[in-house]
């Protein structure tokens, strides 16, 4: 009895490997290859009658945003474009990727798939056009046109490259706004020179950003930031802060708003006594509770006194 029920899980794999049945084969080299290539190149240099050639007459085109297939008139009117609006326009094979080449026997179907990546910029816009593309191309019964095309890429930055082409307004600038007021407020407290004065203008949670002296998204705790200007007033003291200007309140269609504004902080070394004026910049981002949740500033190190 035990030798039967071990011998049940070896049927049981072999009836399923017994189920096998291959359907075609994948290519790495294949004459269609070159086709797509040409298809390719002829499209980003909008070269239409060569795409013409290379594709059938009721040619038929998907994106990811679309129910219905396209035609080919969409597929020329594109490519027009981008070859007249995209600068250095390039499709290449994305890193160490290649087409594979699927040769589907019970349908008689051969398809090109492609791993890619479109690159260039819009002339109009200024936008970066760099996102991945997955293509697929399926061919006629004589493997020599293109039938279908199914174009899978960035949706999302095709829709931000084409709202650039209006003016649009994101929001409301204000001169005086409660929120310049909070941040006045902070520059009033920094003045004192006393951290439990500074700290309760900010939450646990703020987040602070050196521009000039960090790494790119390396961000400073409250409890971090406090012992940094800790240290800084151990050897300086702040005389005086000055508005240069006055602040904005970029208050932003959706949540949250920014506060940016421009002051001279002007320094003291108590060692030696000398002073001087640093030009300070500073970012502010308020949640819709009105607190500080983010500080970017710009300070440069070198302008301190010695």
């Amino acid at each position: 009895m035990k030798n039967s029920i071990l011998l049940i899980p070896f049927f049981c794999v072999q009836l399923l490997i017994g189920q096998k049945k291959a359907n075609g084969k994948i290519y790495i080299e294949h004459p269609a290859i070159e086709v797509v290539n040409q298809f390719n190149e002829a499209y980003i240099s909008g070269d239409v009658e060569k795409i013409k050639e290379l594709v059938s007459e009721d040619v038929k085109i998907r994106t990811l945003r679309d129910r219905k297939s396209r035609d080919i008139n969409w597929l020329l009117g594109t490519s027009n474009y981008l070859s007249k609006n995209i600068e250095n326009l390039d499709i290449k094979h994305y890193g160490g990727a290649y087409p594979d080449v699927m040769e589907y026997d019970q349908d008689n179907v051969l398809d090109v798939n492609t791993y890619e990546w479109m690159t260039g910029y819009d002339k109009n816009t200024g936008l970066d056009i760099n996102m991945p593309r997955h293509a697929t191309y399926r061919f006629n019964d004589k493997r020599d046109k293109i039938v279908w095309i199914w174009i899978n890429d960035d949706q999302s930055l095709w829709d931000k490259n084409w709202e650039a082409y209006e003016t649009k307004e994101n929001g409301v600038i204000y001169k005086d706004h409660p929120l310049v007021t909070k941040v006045r407020l902070l520059y009033q407290a920094y003045k004192t020179m006393d951290l439990d004065k500074i700290r309760s203008h900010y939450t646990e949670n703020t987040r602070f950003y050196d521009v000039m002296n960090a790494e790119i998204n390396e961000f400073n705790s409250l409890d971090e930031e406090m012992e940094q200007i800790k240290g800084l007033m151990n050897d300086f003291e702040i005389v005086n802060i000055r508005e240069s200007g006055y602040p904005d309140a970029l208050d932003y269609d959706g949540d949250g708003a920014v506060v940016i504004s421009w002051a001279d902080w002007t320094m003291k070394n108590k060692k030696s006594g000398k002073t001087a004026t640093i030009k300070q910049h500073l970012q502010q981002w308020f949640n819709e509770d009105g607190e500080i949740v983010r500080e970017d500033y710009y300070f440069n190190p070198a302008q301190l006194p010695d």
